[in-house]
């Protein structure tokens, strides 16, 4: 009996092994994340001028292409044909502070985040439906263009501590098929290998544990954008519904680019052969979506507009290619390796949105709106493509993946203030919004704040150009990789992004 639990105990462990280092493998061929979910749920509008100058608060108030893309029932309130289009010069400055030290980074774009065309109909004076519109435009729907980098001692650890950590009690085999991507190009260009004591084999590293330089440097471009169809009705201009249906393209390319090397202090190169090494990745992502839009708008009286909207999860599918590259310089001797290049596809579910308006109208001269919507990023969920249904090892990947967006998003609130003055023959425009945490109400790790001034100016009785100056400031903290007991002091990362936004607008 004994010996028969003891085959029982050594299948049950041999099968243990095996998945553990069949997720390891997975987890290392595939480069989505918790990140990667809320980077793509997440929704910073850049449309029009606008609605820019208004910080994007259109729910309740429609007559504007950026606001058919947050409500359709927007483009209810248009009696005439239109087109638009946008121009954005943008400026997106990071500043990062790592161990007592500061590093700026940024770069400037020149972006198209709008076009767009309605037609409408009048279909009567007297009854109850008075107008129906028709209407497609492209909007930008959030912006990948960046540049950041934080340099800093770390006097406790380096990544290579990290790398020990997981394959501790592996073979060299199997860091090979686990960590294809990362640890197996460490171990090709000897900043790891297996040295032998009086208690035996062990992987160590000539990397020094602590006192040695780190930085990391991403550079990438990209957006995802919204094409909208959509179709609107006027119902005795107090009541305007409206739906559209949404393809969202998404494009991410870059580098993302970590190096270690020794201080420039002689005395700290004592005693070992390490001088530096870099870990470079190029990622490139491409997706298309799907989404469908629901709205209305409700005049309650001369003053006050009422507005709901219903954002339906967007169904993406994404293809990414991951490559890296690793060049270790040890005794001044220098080595590369570089990975093959990954390509695989996967599928993807945003969260769902929801949001309630509030404008009021103050005469003739302006008004005050503010839109509130809620999302749950912890719903956002990746699965696996049709070709890799039958793959358990992926279908277990991704539900540990889905775990941890579970685990780590949850519950936000973001809101959009906007008011719009009439001066003469003029429009002032301001604006503000807070998007919150990704993390859960009340918390503001990650959260986003945004101001903005705009201006309009009629040109003609049928064009106008529409101009506005939109900040966002946002502070995240983060770590280079998990060090483990060694601990890791977190990069402060602090965004400042300049949005210069100017639109042309022809009615006909």
């Amino acid at each position: 009996m004994q010996s028969n639990r003891k085959v029982v105990f050594f299948y049950a462990m041999k099968r243990i092994l095996t998945t553990a280092i069949a997720l390891l493998f997975v987890a290392s061929a595939f480069a989505q994340g918790s990140d990667d979910a809320y980077r793509f749920s997440q929704t910073f509008y850049q449309g029009t001028a606008k609605a820019l100058g208004m910080g994007n608060a259109l729910g309740a108030v429609g007559g504007d292409m950026t606001a058919i893309c947050i409500n359709p029932a927007g483009m209810g309130l248009y009696r005439s044909d239109e087109i638009t289009f946008s121009l954005d010069l943008l400026d997106n400055l990071h500043h990062s502070s790592y161990y007592g030290e500061t590093a700026n980074a940024n770069k400037f774009r020149l972006t198209l985040p709008n076009f767009g065309y309605v037609n409408a109909k009048q279909r009567s004076n007297y009854r109850k439906l008075r107008f129906t519109q028709f209407g497609i435009g492209l909007t930008r729907t959030n912006d990948f263009n960046l540049h950041t980098y934080a340099k800093g001692t770390n006097p406790t650890s380096s990544r290579i501590d990290n790398y020990l950590q997981q394959i501790d009690g592996l073979s060299p085999t199997d860091i090979e098929n686990c960590f294809p991507m990362d640890i197996y190009p460490a171990w090709e260009t000897y900043l790891i290998d297996i040295f032998q004591d009086s208690i035996g084999d062990y992987y160590s590293s000539p990397v020094p544990q602590g006192g040695i330089r780190q930085s990391q440097e991403n550079a990438f471009k990209g957006r995802s954008e919204e094409w909208t169809f959509a179709g609107s009705m006027n119902f005795s201009e107090r009541f305007f519904i409206g739906a559209s249906v949404g393809l969202q393209h998404v494009k991410r390319v870059g580098t993302r680019t970590f190096e270690e090397s020794m201080p420039e202090d002689e005395s700290a190169h004592v005693g070992t052969d390490f001088n530096q090494w870099s870990y470079t990745e190029e990622i490139s992502t491409k997706g298309m979506g799907l989404n469908v839009k629901l709205g209305f708008i409700y005049h309650a009286n001369r003053w006050l507009r009422l507005g709901a909207a219903f954002h339906s999860p967007t169904l993406y599918k994404f293809d990414e290619s991951w490559q890296t590259e690793t060049e270790s310089q040890i005794n001044w001797i220098t080595r590369k390796y570089i990975s093959p290049e990954s390509h695989y596809e996967y599928n993807f579910i945003s969260p769902l949105k929801a949001m309630g308006s509030l404008a009021f109208v103050i005469g003739q001269q302006g008004l005050v709106s503010l839109d509130a919507e809620y999302t749950n990023f912890g719903a956002a969920r990746f699965k696996e493509a049709i070709s890799d249904m039958d793959n358990e090892d992926v279908h277990i990947y991704y539900n540990s993946v889905n775990a941890n967006i579970k685990a780590n998003y949850s519950h936000t609130l973001n809101f959009r203030l906007g008011t719009e003055w009439r001066l003469q023959s003029c429009y002032l425009r301001l604006g503000a919004g807070y998007y919150g945490s990704p993390y859960g109400i009340g918390k503001t790790d990650g959260s986003t704040k945004k101001v903005a001034v705009g201006i309009g100016l009629p040109v003609s009785e049928i064009t106008t150009f529409d101009f506005a100056y939109e900040l966002t400031y946002r502070k995240d903290e983060f770590n280079l990789y998990d060090a483990g007991y060694l601990e890791i002091n977190p990069i402060t990362q602090r965004q400042f992004k300049s949005n210069f936004a100017v639109t042309l607008k022809m009615r006909f």
